[in-house]
């Protein structure tokens, strides 16, 4: 018989046998999640090192391994996206839009601008535009996406697909010499133009440099598809140029004889794919230069052009003023947001590279502006964060050595943008031009051969170009480029009149002053009504939808206001005028309600520029 003292003394060992058996178990679980965590890591970093090394297939096969072995949502929602931007990357969209998707379930608040749009585009690119709406209906009226132009543009791009009118007077045709590589960028040497070509699947977004890249003489003539015809010609110059100096534009001396051009730094020795200030950026450039040495046939060894701040990102040279004028894109610190274009001037006294300047919020702004030329006493550039058609959009601005002048900044017409990436023009003349686009899909970016009517650094007098009725853009408005100059009023005094109230309402297509057929008959049947009122004044109010800057539309307001005014004088309507401009208003939810439900749809996305139609209006009254 066992003792009480005994009793509680085996009692006691019990319980210190369960408690090391748990204590056991939970180290066990911890060293085991811990086991598994460094795991994970030494599988994303051979990922990361495999990916910046080119060898995509096998990286993304070990991202997609190590992103299933992830404990914890937070984690698994961070390697998501980072796999998500891969493979937005090497274009594998439908991938892409995936692991896009699976981030937001583990956590919904983990994208980006720049995220948003990006899935939004993988999404519209594969032709998923009920899902892409859907992200954008869910992001529309937060104030981060309504205050930023390149969320606006990716809800154009959405809209318009491809119904962007073609401009009159502007024809461009896709060369045949391209391939299914990248052919991104057209040179002059001497006078014969040359193109440069990326053999890597790699698609940097911001388009600030290209691996493998080989530069040929560019053959108009020249069919890719023809195997018969011999292959573009590669100069011997460029066969000297160190392979580290080829990964994007060369901008050259007059004399040929020195060259600027981008050299790609890595992360930590070219292992890492790292997150950095919430920007996912594994790749960093430098614009470097090199001279060439005629005795040795060979360039000297290249060395920065100037100071770089060494997190920030250089690219896209241009020379001119006779070479001692450099334009050229950066994201460094102190910008507008996104890259910046900015321009150095070469001081002879010192010998060396003055002050950099920024071009200024004319042009730069929180997007990214990218690939200036200057032509003719234009600058020519490509920006995703002014008003376009969607991605990069080609723009042109006067502009000196002294930086951008007055005048503002004109849009290119389609067919030289897209709601695809427009990105560079390299003009000919006057008339014609070399431009490149991402917009046949199947073969990357291609060179365009662009004639126009009229001079290619002519000053447009309309902000936005293009647009039509079917242009839906989804759950925001979009910000046209406003025209600044006053709405003209008519004031006169105000008189007592009959009857008093709205007499008519009059609705206008989207981005129009034109009378519609509709309104016509309504108006003529009102000057004829008019005839029997004892009137002696009337008021037009003109609205515009929310879809634009409030400037434009407030100037378009007072146009259509003004245009059935106009419409009635000329009817002999013999009454006073008092024009108004109500710039643009909203719909309520009940009328956006109201306007949806009073059409079929069927299988199609509702059409928002339909729905907003009620907005778009002139009203004509009598009296308040």
């Amino acid at each position: 018989m066992c003792t009480d003292k005994e009793l509680l003394k085996m009692k006691n060992k019990k319980i210190q046998v369960l408690l090391s058996a748990i204590v056991f178990l939970f180290l066990l679980g911890g060293v085991s999640s811990f086991a598994q965590e460094r795991k994970v890591g030494r599988m994303e970093r051979r990922a990361d090192r495999n990916f910046v090394s080119q060898r995509f297939d096998k990286a993304m096969s070990q991202y997609e391994m190590a992103v299933k072995r992830v404990m914890d949502d937070e984690s698994k929602a961070a390697l998501h996206l980072k796999i998500a931007r891969l493979y937005f990357m090497v274009r594998d969209y439908k991938r892409a839009s995936e692991h896009y998707g699976q981030a937001i379930e583990l956590r919904s608040d983990i994208l980006e601008m720049d995220d948003v749009c990006e899935y939004v585009d993988a999404l519209r690119f594969q032709g998923k535009i009920r899902e892409a709406e859907a992200i954008c209906l869910n992001n529309a009226y937060k104030n981060i996406y309504t205050r930023s132009q390149r969320y606006q543009n990716t809800l154009e791009a959405l809209s318009m697909s491809h119904s962007i009118q073609e401009e009159p007077g502007y024809s461009a045709k896709r060369l045949a010499m391209n391939s299914e590589n990248s052919e991104y960028w057209v040179g002059i040497f001497g006078d014969q133009p040359f193109y440069a070509m990326s053999y890597s699947q790699f698609n940097d977004p911001r388009k600030t440099f290209f691996h493998r890249t080989l530069y040929y003489e560019l053959d108009a003539n020249y069919d890719a598809g023809n195997k018969s015809q011999k292959p573009p010609r590669r100069y011997d110059y460029f066969n000297r140029i160190p392979a580290d100096l080829q990964n994007g534009p060369v901008a050259f001396s007059p004399d040929m004889d020195m060259m600027v051009t981008t050299v790609i730094e890595y992360d930590m020795a070219r292992t890492s794919v790292a997150m950095a200030d919430k920007k996912f950026r594994p790749f960093r450039t430098k614009l470097y230069y090199s001279v060439l040495q005629k005795k040795k046939n060979r360039f000297s060894k290249y060395a920065p052009v100037l100071p770089q701040e060494s997190v920030a990102s250089y690219a896209h040279p241009y020379l001119f003023n006779d070479g001692k004028s450099l334009l050229f894109a950066s994201d460094m610190a102190g910008g507008n947001g996104g890259f910046d274009l900015y321009v150095v001037h070469w001081n002879d006294e010192t010998q060396s590279w003055g002050a950099l300047v920024n071009l200024g919020a004319e042009i730069n702004t929180e997007g990214d502006e990218i690939f200036p030329v200057f032509f003719k006493g234009r600058l020519i550039f490509s920006s995703n964060g002014l008003a376009g058609f969607g991605g990069y959009d080609l723009f042109s601005c006067a502009f000196d050595i002294d930086g951008i002048m007055p005048g503002g900044v004109s849009h290119y017409p389609y067919p030289v943008n897209s709601v695809f990436n427009d990105y560079y023009m390299c003009p000919v003349d006057l008339q014609s031009a070399y431009f490149v686009s991402d917009r046949a899909m199947e073969s990357q970016d291609d060179i365009y051969y662009l004639r126009t009517m009229e001079d290619l650094g002519a000053q447009r007098e309309k902000p936005f170009y293009g647009m039509s009725e079917d242009m839906a853009v989804l759950g925001g408005s979009l910000l046209l480029n406003g025209a600044t100059e006053n709405v003209r009023k008519e004031t006169v005094s105000l008189k007592k009149f009959v009857p008093e109230g709205l007499l008519l309402t009059l609705y206008f297509d989207f981005d129009s002053d034109k009378l519609t057929a509709e309104s016509i008959r309504s108006l003529d049947s009102f000057a004829e009504e008019m005839g029997g009122y004892d009137l002696s004044e009337l008021k037009f109010d003109g609205y515009a939808d929310e879809m634009g800057s409030e400037s434009y539309n407030y100037e378009l307001s007072g146009r259509r206001a003004e245009r059935v005014a106009e419409y009635l004088r000329n009817r002999n309507v013999n009454v006073d005028f008092i024009i108004e401009a109500r710039g643009r208003t909203k719909l309520s939810p009940e009328e956006v309600k109201e306007e949806v439900s009073s059409y079929v749809w069927g299988e199609s996305s509702i059409d928002w520029i339909r729905v907003n139609r009620r907005a778009r209006r002139v009203e004509i009254y009598n009296k308040r």
